[in-house]
């Protein structure tokens, strides 16, 4: 999975789950493509999208 495509889906998790926390949501993200991140790169993706809720 490239970069470009975590980002897609992070960012709709983050849209799907206002408000939840970062290392949640990279635990969606994993649950949902075997992809793993870590809290602290979702929230730095999140934050370069403009979409930290956090």
């Amino acid at each position: 999975m490239d970069p470009a495509e975590v980002q897609q889906r992070l960012k709709r998790l983050a849209q799907a789950h206002p408000g939840e926390h970062p290392y949640t949501l990279a635990l969606r993200l994993q649950a949902e493509t075997g992809k793993i991140i870590t809290g602290q790169l979702a929230k730095q993706i999140l934050q370069r999208l403009g979409q930290d809720q956090a």
